[in-house]
C-alpha cells in the first residue's frame, strides 16, 4: 500500500476471515500478531510496528496494544526519546571536541613553562 503497509488476501474458509474486509483483505501485521495468538484481534486492538517500519512484520518487531489512546501516548513517548537519544549523541560528541580541546590547551601551556 501506499501507506507502507502489507495487504493479504485471505482464502474464504481461512480461520482469520472474520478479520478483513468485505474484499477479504486483511494488514499483514495484524495477520501476523492473530497468528502468533491464536485468536482473530478485536477491532480496537492496535498493532504497533516497534521500529517504525511499517513492513517489517516480524513477530518481534509488533506489539499488541489496547487501543488507540494507548498507541498514540506510545509513539509520544518513542518520539521523545528519539529526540532525547539524538541529543545525547550531539552532547557525546561536542564533550569529545571539548576534552581534545582540553589536553591541546594543557599540552601547550605546558610548553609555555619551559
Amino acid at each position: 500500500m501506499k501507506n507502507g503497509y502489507i495487504m493479504v488476501t485471505l482464502q474464504p474458509d481461512d480461520f482469520f476471515l472474520p478479520m478483513a474486509g468485505t474484499d477479504r483483505r486483511v494488514l499483514e501485521h495484524r495477520l501476523v500478531m492473530a497468528k502468533y495468538l491464536n485468536r482473530c484481534l478485536l477491532p480496537w486492538e492496535i498493532i504497533h510496528h516497534k521500529n517504525g517500519i511499517r513492513n517489517d512484520n516480524r513477530i518481534e518487531n509488533l506489539s499488541l496494544m489496547k487501543g488507540r489512546a494507548a498507541h498514540s501516548g506510545f509513539n509520544i513517548l518513542q518520539r521523545n526519546n528519539m529526540k532525547l537519544e539524538k541529543r545525547i549523541l550531539q552532547l557525546e560528541q561536542r564533550i569529545i571536541l571539548l576534552e581534545a580541546d582540553n589536553a591541546l590547551l594543557k599540552s601547550q601551556e605546558v610548553r609555555n613553562e619551559c
